[in-house]
């Protein structure tokens, strides 16, 4: 379903700027955004999902402000077509790590404090159920064990009605799982949608406040293993949407030229790395043709300068696409040509 709603025309200076920053992210081999932010955010991105500019797939949450109108008016989760699409309610369960606000089982090594529930777990469980119940998958935001656990008890607690959802429910971030609950991501259905990036950037903060417990932070190997949907993302702009730097981050767990790994046991394969960029945001988005690359997909595709596959670890962060492919229209091309880079793998 196509939502066709007639649109203002843009401020010039918002659309240049949205325009530049599509753009940017061609060049960076990214083809499709799920967005999180507001009303006007939404309106410029159905054009570009339209085609008025430089072209990107887009899947659009909601603000949990924006809830009951959404419900009042008769909008639900999976609403669109293959370029623009309505996705989940976004609810905060905790704060952050820098703060020391993630929602923690146990008190930061650190600090001695437990973090904050930004929702508490009833009224979590209400507005769950009354986004599900109207037809509107969930995403949490969750970063601290304590959330991740409040956001799975919220999820399991709609079990079945969800199952009715168009779009899989998810927890953003889940940068510190407790054993225990690692299996209920696949047993539940949820999705982990994370950012390797941030490991990167948090390893002075969680040697700091989560040192004890390492083993479970940034679990992107123990979920895989588990079965559970792992999606990745850049989270910008916190951190830049760099699909390379995202790849290293997720093989390496460090930043390129470091000697240490944080917690290298939860590391993994570029082929799954690859698969989280690429077919599970397609999948967590409804776009079932897409993400994938095979007769009858969708032609999004990235010609990196090299063979992924045979660069050293540290040369992965430096790769960077020659060309980026949306919907079989060429949205990139670098300067270098094809021909001059005879290695370079799709």
């Amino acid at each position: 379903m196509r939502l066709a709603v007639p649109l203002e025309p843009p401020r010039p200076d918002d659309w240049n700027a949205l325009c530049d920053a599509a753009r940017e992210l061609h060049a960076h081999g990214i083809t499709a955004v799920h967005d999180f932010e507001g009303a006007e955010a939404q309106r410029l991105l159905r054009r570009l999902a339209a085609g008025e500019g430089p072209r990107l797939r887009v899947l659009m949450h909601f603000p949990q402000a924006a809830l009951e109108t959404a419900i009042d008016i008769g909008l639900a989760g999976g609403l669109g077509d293959q370029w623009f699409r309505l996705g989940a309610v976004k609810l905060f369960a905790d704060g952050t790590l820098g703060s020391r606000s993630a929602a923690m089982l146990a008190p930061y090594d650190d600090t001695g404090t437990a973090g904050c529930e930004l929702l508490a777990p009833l009224e979590l469980r209400q507005v769950v159920r009354r986004a599900v119940m109207n037809g509107w998958p969930v995403a949490v935001h969750a970063i601290g064990d304590r959330a991740v656990r409040n956001a799975l008890d919220a999820f399991a607690a709609v079990t079945p009605e969800r199952a009715r959802l168009p779009l899989a429910c998810r927890i953003e971030h889940a940068q510190l799982v407790a054993a225990e609950d690692l299996p209920r991501f696949a047993q539940l259905g949820i999705a982990a949608s994370m950012q390797p990036q941030h490991c990167v950037s948090d390893i002075p903060l969680a040697a700091r406040a989560w040192g004890s417990r390492r083993a479970w932070s940034y679990p992107w190997r123990a979920l895989l293993d588990s079965g559970a949907w792992l999606a990745f993302g850049s989270d910008a702009p916190v951190e830049p949407p760099v699909a390379a730097l995202g790849l290293h981050a997720a093989l390496a767990r460090r930043a390129p030229g470091a000697t240490t790994s944080w917690v290298p046991e939860q590391a993994i394969g570029l082929d799954a790395a690859l698969t989280a960029y690429t077919e599970m945001p397609a999948r967590l988005a409804g776009w079932q043709d897409s993400g994938t690359l095979e007769v009858g997909a969708c032609a999004d595709l990235v010609v990196w300068n090299v063979d992924l596959h045979g660069l050293a670890l540290d040369e992965l962060a430096a790769a960077r696409p020659l060309t980026t492919i949306v919907g079989g229209e060429v949205v990139h091309a670098a300067s270098d040509t094809l021909a001059a880079h005879a290695g370079g793998a799709a």
